[in-house]
């Protein structure tokens, strides 16, 4: 999550137009999945964007927001790396992702987003920092498997952020979209 209604369209915008563009080129599949990751990866700003725009009030938009589209952008960035990137088959796995995702549903139903008491009041899904280990597991999903620059990006960031526990952990949302963006851009 961003720190203003400015920076987080701006990042969505941003992320979105090299992702697009990324996608008309004559890329490899392996490239192709990190930009559709991209895209996944950073629509969490738009929600973002309407969070600020709506000043994170506790109403019907924020509500379905919380506790639909959010999940389901976070649960859809789990199942692409696991099922997209790394075609998993072993079911143990399955139902430990399945179980993991209806985890994400139920930390996030009937919840609001708020700001949060750090430096840049930052949104606070759910109103109330999100479980650890569920950060942590969500951080390990979206990059097992990729054992590039950009999944040990992504894992460090949010594992950081996780140790440090510095509150809103989506905070870094933004820059990380931002700079994943630049990256494929110059390496693709």
């Amino acid at each position: 999550m961003c720190f203003n209604f400015e920076v987080s369209i701006s990042t969505f915008i941003f992320s979105w137009l090299i992702g697009l563009y990324l996608l008309t080129k004559r890329l490899k599949i392996e490239y192709k999945n990190d930009v559709i990751f991209l895209l996944l990866f950073s629509s969490i700003q738009l929600i973002d964007a309407i969070f600020w725009y709506n000043e994170m009030k506790p109403n019907m938009l924020n509500y379905v927001l919380t506790s639909f589209i959010l999940p389901l952008l976070l649960s859809l960035q789990v199942l692409f790396n696991m099922f997209v990137i790394n075609k998993t088959t072993n079911i143990f796995i399955i139902l430990f992702i399945i179980i993991f995702i209806l985890k994400i549903f139920i930390s996030f139903y009937g919840r609001y987003t708020i700001k949060s008491c750090n430096y840049f009041s930052s949104p606070l899904w759910t109103s109330n920092e999100l479980d650890r280990y569920l950060m942590f597991v969500f951080a390990l999903l979206i990059s097992y498997g990729r054992y590039n620059i950009s999944g040990l990006f992504i894992f460090s960031v949010l594992i950081l952020l996780f140790l440090l526990n510095i509150g809103a952990i989506g905070s870094m949302w933004c820059a990380i979209s931002n700079i994943l963006a630049l990256y494929y851009f110059f390496k693709y």
